[in-house]
């Protein structure tokens, strides 16, 4: 047991780095893909479109054998090239590099799939984004033990909101709720135990305030901030795989303050009661407010849309 409270795996960690890996985690639609692209601008940091497949196959490791064998170590390579995330960011370009460059591990093999593309950018150091890893800092932590977790919060209701124009999302507020709350609570809970290594980060602030933010933001990875981060939106795009676009649309351009706490133009009394009802604890603890409870004929109203109308 390491002294963060954490499991540890000598035979897959990559141990003490001058300058360790980071990740960005957070519910889908919480803003993660823009802090992505603002980092992405940093003349340091490199962060490669969502991975997706770093848990995944750290589950699927022992099937793979002994990876000091470099034909095991190539397997594994071409397995997690063939992942569709992986070959929709473009992640992997030459397999041969990678293998050279990889240490005999799993991490080690991650470390160089990752250096190895962002080096490519002229960058020095690699970051992730991958919103789902927000259940999986403790895989993330086991593979890399000084690694650097950045969690984007947003308010659940805007979130809902967001999830309800994309093809994927969900318009069961309920369901929406419950998801939000559960993994922005883990995320928080697991951030208690890294304790200078995880940053909490409202998508708020980050909009509202982008400067501040970002400076916070550097001086927590230990990065000098550079004004180039503000002016992302200029080069984003090519950051961006084009099937992605479809849901990115407002990623990609200066951050927008109609963004910030929508909820309270658009959402109806009823829903947002629904949600409190739901997730109302979850949102104090984020520091964000609560509407007046008392329209109890609106908020049975809307469960029971839910319940018998709008079960997704």
């Amino acid at each position: 047991m390491r002294g963060d409270g954490l499991p540890g795996n000598s035979d897959r960690a990559i141990g003490r780095r001058d300058e360790p890996p980071f990740f960005i985690v957070g519910c889908q639609r919480s803003g993660t893909t823009m802090l992505r692209l603002m980092l992405n601008a940093h003349p340091r940091l490199g962060i490669p479109f969502e991975s997706h497949f770093i848990p995944q196959f750290s589950r699927l490791i022992d099937r793979y054998g002994d990876l000091r064998a470099r034909d095991n170590l190539a397997r594994l390579l071409d397995d997690i090239s063939n992942h569709r995330f992986v070959e929709r960011g473009g992640l992997i370009q030459d397999h041969e590099a990678v293998l050279d460059a990889s240490e005999p591990s799993y991490a080690g093999l991650v470390d160089a799939i990752f250096s190895h593309a962002v080096a490519r950018s002229g960058k020095a150091r690699w970051g992730d984004k991958t919103p789902q890893y927000v259940t999986e800092i403790d895989v993330l932590r086991d593979l890399f033990p000084d690694c650097k977790v950045i969690h984007v919060v947003r308010d659940g209701r805007d979130v809902a909101l967001s999830l309800r124009n994309v093809s994927w999302g969900s318009a069961c507020l309920p369901r929406v709720a419950r998801d939000w709350a559960w993994k922005a609570t883990l995320a928080h809970k697991m951030g208690a135990l890294l304790e200078g290594d995880y940053l909490e980060v409202r998508y708020e602030d980050l909009v509202l305030e982008p400067q501040a933010s970002l400076r916070h933001i550097c001086s927590f990875l230990g990065e000098d901030y550079d004004d180039s981060l503000l002016d992302y939106h200029q080069d984003a795009r090519e950051e961006m795989p084009e099937r992605s676009m479809e849901w990115h649309q407002n990623s990609v351009r200066s951050p927008d303050a109609d963004k910030v706490f929508e909820w309270q133009r658009s959402m109806s009394l009823g829903d947002q009661l629904v949600f409190q009802d739901v997730a109302g604890s979850t949102l104090e603890v984020f520091g964000y407010e609560l509407v007046d409870r008392d329209a109890r004929w609106r908020r049975r109203l809307r469960h029971l849309y839910y319940v018998f109308v709008k079960r997704w």
